[in-house]
């Protein structure tokens, strides 16, 4: 009878590291914004409107933004946002937020102040580092975090 011996091999390992939105120029986040408002599907966004419903930024509140422009404008307002964003700015490691400023439309209030803008956070962690020019397999896992009016 013969013993079989396992062997465990090393294998190479290639460093896998999420995209560092401070890493990366202002002008690759807003591409890659542009590249995810075009091929985003319905499924991230859907889930982005949920936990807007669920933070109450669509319920007026005295202090918290929200919005107050006819909801069915919402969804078209946020892809402009994202496609269209003149700022950017990275918000931790993997999350960036996105703004687009609609200077004769109030997107919504906050304490009784008019709001121009809506802002949109995307995660970008499951884009590798060094992907950022070759993004465009990887936007179906982009997560659209959040969207709320700000200025």
């Amino acid at each position: 009878m013969l013993k079989q011996a396992l062997f465990i091999l090393p294998l190479p390992t290639l460093p896998a590291h999420a995209l560092d939105t401070h890493q990366v120029s202002p002008e690759q986040l807003l591409d890659l914004g542009k590249l995810l408002a075009a091929h985003a599907g319905t499924h991230p966004w859907q889930q982005m409107w949920q936990r807007i419903r669920a933070e109450g930024y669509l319920r007026a509140q005295e202090q918290q933004p929200h919005f107050t422009v006819e909801q069915a404008r919402l969804p078209e307002l946020a892809r402009q946002g994202l496609d269209q964003a003149e700022h950017v700015e990275a918000l931790n490691s993997t999350v960036a937020r996105y703004r687009r400023h609609f200077p004769d439309l109030v997107i919504g209030i906050q304490a009784k102040q008019a709001l121009n803008a809506p802002c949109l956070e995307v995660d970008w962690r499951t884009l590798l580092q060094g992907m950022a020019d070759h993004a465009a397999p990887y936007l179906g896992s982009a997560r659209l975090l959040n969207s709320y009016p700000c200025n």
